[in-house]
Order: C-alpha cells, then sequence, then structure tokens
C-alpha cells in the first residue's frame, strides 16, 4: 500500500473512532509499561467538530492568543472549554486562572466578576499548591472587597496572611485592607484600625502614597479607613444636649474633616467605582452631621414658643452649610461617573442621595423664609449661644 492510501485508511480509522462533533475522545492514560515491559504512548486529547480537529493543548493556545489579541471575551470561553474538557488535565489549573483573568476584564457586567471570582477560588481550592494559586486568592480578595462582599473578603484575606509568611507590599495592604473592612463590618472598630495601621505602615516604608496617584490596591485601604473614622464620627451624638457642646462638636466635626480626608486619598487611585463609593460617603457625612444637629433640643433658655422658633432658625442658618456641602459633593460625583463612565449602584445612590438633598435644602430655605426673625437676628442669636448666654427675644422683624 502505499503513502497515501495508509493516510486515508488512517485517517478514516481517527474519523470512525471519534465521538460526538463537539465533545472529546480520551486519549490512553499515562504511559506505563505493559506485561512484556513496552510502552504506551500517550496522546494529546483531540475534539474533533464539523469544522476541525484540534487539541486540548492547541486549544489553550488559541486561548492565550485570544487574551493577547484583547479579545477578552473569546479568551475566557476558551479557557473555560479548556476546563470543561479536561477538568482533571495538566492545563487546568491555568486554564482556570487565565479563564478568570478573562472573565474580569471582559466587562462592567456583575456576572462577568461573579464567573471571574468562581475561577480563582477554584485555583485556590483545588490547587493549593500550584504557582497561580497565590496570585489567584489575590485576585480573589481584590474581588471580593470590590463587590463589598467583605466578611467574605476577610475570610479569604485570613487564609493568604497564614498560608504565605512573605507577603509583598501590596499583597499586604490588599490582605490588611480586606480584613478591615471585614471587621468594620461587624462592628469591630479597635480591631479593623489595628489592620489599617499595619497596612498604613506599609504603604508609609514603601513610599506607596507618593504625590499623585496611587496603586488601585491603596483605594480600598483609604476608604477603610474614611469607614472607621466616619463610624466614630457617628457615635459622637448630642442627645442628650452636651454640656461642653462646642468641645463635642469639634470633636465630631475633626472626625468629619479626617474622613472626607481619607475618601479623598482613595480617588487618588483614579478609579472610578472606589471614587463613587468616596464621593457618596462624604456626602452623608455631611448630610447625617446635619440631620443630628437638626435634632438638637432647644436649650432651657428657650422658655417661649418664640424662643424656640429663635433657636430653630438659627441653628437653621448655621447648619445649612452641610447640605451645601453634601449637595455639591454629590454633583462632583456624578460628573466623575458620567465622565468615566461608572454605572455601578452607587452612581444610583449618589443621584438618589442628590435629589433628597436638593429637596432637605429647599425645606430649610422656606423654613427659615416662615419665621418672624431677619437672617440678621438669626445670626445675632447664634452668637450668643455660641458665647453660652440665653436666647434674647427680639421684636418680631416681618
Amino acid at each position: 500500500m502505499n503513502c497515501v492510501g495508509l493516510r486515508v485508511l488512517l485517517l478514516l480509522a481517527a474519523v470512525s473512532c471519534a465521538p460526538t462533533p463537539g465533545l472529546s475522545h480520551r486519549p490512553r492514560a499515562a504511559a506505563q509499561p505493559d506485561a512484556q515491559g513496552s510502552r504506551t504512548v500517550e496522546l494529546a486529547r483531540i475534539i474533533v467538530t464539523p469544522d476541525r480537529a484540534v487539541s486540548v493543548p492547541e486549544l489553550y493556545r488559541e486561548a492565550q492568543a485570544l487574551f493577547a489579541a484583547g479579545a477578552a471575551s473569546e479568551a475566557a470561553r476558551t479557557f473555560d472549554r479548556v476546563v470543561v474538557l479536561e477538568p482533571r488535565g495538566p492545563l487546568v489549573a491555568d486554564a482556570l486562572f487565565h479563564g478568570g483573568v478573562s472573565h474580569d476584564l471582559a466587562g462592567d457586567q456583575m456576572s462577568d466578576r461573579l464567573v471571574a471570582l468562581e475561577r480563582f477560588e477554584a485555583v485556590v481550592r483545588r490547587h493549593p499548591a500550584h504557582a497561580l494559586a497565590r496570585p489567584a486568592l489575590l485576585r480573589a480578595i481584590r474581588l471580593l472587597t470590590f463587590l463589598e462582599r467583605w466578611p467574605r473578603a476577610a475570610r479569604e484575606a485570613e487564609l493568604m496572611r497564614d498560608r504565605y509568611k512573605d507577603l509583598r507590599p501590596l499583597e499586604i495592604v490588599v490582605v490588611r485592607a480586606a480584613i478591615a473592612l471585614g471587621r468594620l463590618e461587624a462592628g469591630e472598630l479597635d480591631d479593623a484600625e489595628r489592620h489599617i495601621e499595619i497596612a498604613r505602615t506599609v504603604v508609609e516604608t514603601n513610599g506607596l502614597d507618593a504625590a499623585g496617584a496611587i496603586p488601585r490596591d491603596l483605594a480600598a485601604l483609604f476608604f477603610a479607613l474614611g469607614e472607621l473614622r466616619c463610624r466614630r464620627a457617628q457615635q459622637i451624638v448630642f442627645q442628650p444636649f452636651p454640656r461642653d457642646f462646642g468641645a463635642v462638636l469639634e470633636r465630631r466635626a475633626q472626625l468629619v474633616l479626617d474622613a472626607q480626608a481619607a475618601y479623598s486619598d482613595a480617588m487618588r487611585a483614579h478609579d472610578a467605582h472606589w471614587s463613587a463609593m468616596a464621593g457618596v460617603q462624604v456626602g452623608r457625612l455631611y448630610e447625617s452631621l446635619h440631620a443630628d444637629l437638626m435634632a438638637i433640643a432647644p436649650p432651657a433658655s428657650a422658655t417661649s414658643v418664640r424662643r424656640r422658633l429663635l433657636f430653630e432658625g438659627a441653628m437653621r442658618l448655621r447648619y445649612s452649610v452641610l447640605l451645601d456641602k453634601a449637595f455639591t459633593m454629590m454633583e462632583h460625583t456624578l460628573a466623575m461617573a458620567e465622565r468615566e463612565g461608572e454605572h455601578s449602584e452607587w452612581v444610583t445612590r449618589a443621584r438618589d442621595a442628590k435629589a433628597r438633598i436638593e429637596q432637605a435644602r429647599a425645606r430649610e430655605a422656606a423654613a427659615i423664609d416662615r419665621l418672624p426673625y431677619t437672617r440678621d437676628q438669626l445670626k445675632e442669636a447664634l452668637g450668643r449661644l455660641a458665647r453660652g448666654h440665653a436666647l434674647d427675644e427680639p421684636p418680631v422683624a416681618r
């Protein structure tokens, strides 16, 4: 038989043994000596379709090429196919990891990120000794933090801290920030602060927060710091009315400013999602402070209806600026989101907050206009309150 005839027979034999198109043909097991001492040869798995026949390694290389060309969605599907075809093959950990990266880059949809997370966690759980287990765990922590699954992110971060004793600076930042956010979620502020300070020491020691843009991994850390200061601020309340009201208000105001500074540092990562989160939280800081101040009961010196109205008007006039600050922050956040094409839930929250604050500003202005006092009289009342004097009843001005 000539060579051409032999090739035709071999091809026919391969097709006749092939499975249903689209499925793979499992080769023999790994090469082992038989009873006579000869050895079998392991062949690469061949996938036969109506269009072509391709081996799993070739499919994996095809996925790599698609990824390198920027076709993340196609690469993700191809890496996933490698995993399905050979779930216990030598390329499965690599395909899971690179499939996760591809899904993460494929789009901004929640579904893409959840699939990416599933792939990274599969590497960590099924292939803990693989070289890609460490970067897979780091990526899983980042994704969980980004998705605000903070208790789960903290658990994965603790796993990484305990498993790898040679964490690099940015890895430490990612791990400690995730643990801190988990602790904040649980209301454990002191422990959260401890993890934040460990990470901040690493940042300072390694010069990671130099002027200008900062690494994206620092966004979660500074957001956690802002959340910590925000919660500390909200622990300072004005009911019952404190005897040293001025000092108490100053402490809360300082924490508000410190929290805003931390949130602003998170924005330096130039990540639209973290910037939207931080912007909304800054606005809430001022909105919450305004609400707490407006809930203060009139002092004992407000012994008449007119004096109580005077106190109310003075407080509204003095602290309406807090609503102005909150409104401005929402405007800036929404402008940034539109500029960067950000469409997350935080943008919706910013839009809702802006509308709510705008209504509150209108109510405050209308309430002041209804009072029988001029703004100058209200300012005078404010001055007396600030000096610790009793409220006088000025003549009705209108």
